[in-house]
């Protein structure tokens, strides 16, 4: 090996990985697909220690196993030959054959050559195996138990097999693994990685599990590209992907193509365009929105946030304003009441006035756009209440699909008897074709926002209002004193002057 391959071995994952290929497929080539370029980087990064938290999904036979399940640990303990790597996947099959695998490279004559990392030779069996520094790989099936293992790196291939994309107990029982057990095995969980390698079959599997917390990053690659997108490579430039370009454009003819559209479960659209459930339309039923008895609720003892989704401006043809007010209890996340208008920013500011005075809430959640700025500026910080601006990030319908499955287990629950029931049903169920999808926006903003922050505190009372003591006052004097006191409170939500009085109240 020649000193130009060999420092491209060192310090490139694509070329190690193109030779590591030619190793376990005697001598057959990796290919040059761009994709390849875009997947070697994100994983170059989990390496690195520069991304915690990575999930990538890819078409079936795109080379995701090899690339991260086999390279990825074998360039690990190239360049660290003490990291601690535990590798998991739906079955001890093909745990055994990633861990043959990263055997064989690590044992190679040009891997040997081009790094010093050596394996232990009182410790080489097949799925678990360790270097000469204290490191090793652990391979096993997600269901082999991980008790007792600790590891700076866990990479998971396909936790579930295709047939059991509709087998919701073995789905969930994936996700409970997870949470419970397999996160917990890092040493270091603010410096150790976890990747997640698999193509997607539902909308429940491991990724869409993940996908729904804060703090993952995701790889996504469909079959066909659905729209023009550039890639960013790092050293390797930038890749522009046409609409409707494979991504192994030479692997597929149309008639490959056709026979994989007819595929039943989990369908085309899951398992090669990486969007389980469809295309954009989230299918969302009435039955998925129980209500509750909002008499009943003990509001004494509960947070409220507000979620606030502005307008642009009045008039039937732009969009609704709308005010939700939000608690949740054991778990659901309890929609109490709503607001919903076409109206001038005056209307939206007495609203949005009224409803913080009403229901005192510990938060009040508001879309920088639209009037949102004005609100933002306007609204005074009270004790115990929280004043958040909010910049939408991505697609809407992508921003609400995260939450689906909160949705679909009847976790989002609504008033009895509510008013506003009937139009927050249609626009669910017609979301995103609709005339209107301003509820939903409310919506996923509040419940993207409650799932980083699950427990808000909770408003302190109000103060006892001081009252002055001057003579001759009228009978009922007393209550005008009080009602003074609240429009003075009131009126501090906003930079609004307002006459001198001599009642108070402390905050």
């Amino acid at each position: 090996m020649n000193i130009d391959t060999k420092k491209l071995i060192q310090t490139k994952f694509l070329a190690f990985a193109m030779k590591a290929f030619a190793t376990i497929n005697k001598g057959k080539s990796l290919g040059n697909d761009k994709y390849l370029k875009l997947l070697a980087e994100r994983l170059t990064r989990v390496a690195a220690g520069e991304t915690k938290r990575l999930v990538v999904s890819l078409p079936p036979r795109h080379f995701k196993t090899f690339m991260g399940s086999i390279c990825l640990p074998a360039w690990i303990l190239a360049h660290n030959s003490s990291a601690k790597i535990v590798i998991l996947t739906y079955g001890q099959d093909l745990a055994d054959k990633n861990a043959y695998a990263i055997r064989e490279i690590l044992r190679s004559d040009w891997f040997q050559q081009a790094f010093r990392t050596r394996m232990k030779r009182d410790r080489a069996k097949l799925v678990d195996f360790a270097t000469t520094d204290g490191g090793g790989v652990r391979s096993l099936s997600i269901e082999g138990g991980v008790t007792g293992l600790g590891a700076d790196y866990i990479i998971i291939d396909d936790p579930v097999e295709i047939k059991d994309c509709d087998n919701t107990k073995r789905l969930e029982r994936v996700n409970e693994l997870f949470d419970n057990e397999i996160q917990t095995r890092l040493d270091n969980p603010k410096k150790g990685c976890i990747v997640i390698i698999a193509h997607r079959i539902s909308e429940n599997d491991l990724p869409g599990h993940l996908l729904q917390k804060n703090g993952w990053k995701q790889l996504k690659l469909p079959l066909i590209a659905t729209c023009r997108r550039k890639y960013d490579l790092g050293d390797a430039g930038v890749w522009v992907r046409k609409k409707g370009e494979l991504l192994r454009r030479d692997a597929f003819t149309k008639r490959d193509i056709q026979r994989l559209r007819g595929s039943k479960q989990p369908g085309f659209e899951s398992l090669q365009q990486q969007n389980p459930g469809g295309s954009d339309r989230l299918r969302i039923k009435a039955k998925y929105f129980p209500t509750f008895p909002s008499a009943e609720l003990p509001m004494r003892e509960l947070p409220v946030v507000l979620s606030i989704d502005p307008g642009q401006k009045s008039g039937p043809e732009n969009s609704f304003t709308v005010i939700q007010v939000w608690c949740s209890k054991d778990g659901a996340h309890l929609l109490l009441d709503q607001w919903r208008k076409h109206a001038h920013y005056r209307k939206v500011r007495r609203a949005v006035k009224r409803f913080i005075g009403k229901y005192r809430p510990s938060v009040v959640l508001i879309e920088a756009t639209g009037q949102g700025p004005a609100l933002l500026s306007e609204i005074k910080p009270q004790n115990g209440m929280e004043l958040v601006g909010i910049t939408p990030v991505g697609d809407k319908v992508e921003r609400l699909r995260k939450h689906r499955l909160t949705i679909r287990r009847g976790l989002v629950q609504l008033a009895q008897g509510a008013s506003w029931y009937g139009e927050f049903i249609r626009e669910a169920t017609e979301f995103p074709y609709g005339s209107f999808d301003d509820q939903m926006d409310a919506l996923s903003q509040y419940l993207t926002w409650i799932a980083d922050h699950p427990n808000p505190p909770k408003r302190p009372p109000l103060a006892t209002i001081q009252r002055g003591t001057t003579q001759g006052r009228p009978a009922g004097a007393g209550t005008q004193t009080n009602g003074i006191a609240v429009a003075r409170r009131s009126r501090q939500m906003f930079n609004v002057p307002f006459p001198r009085v001599k009642t108070w109240v402390k905050y």
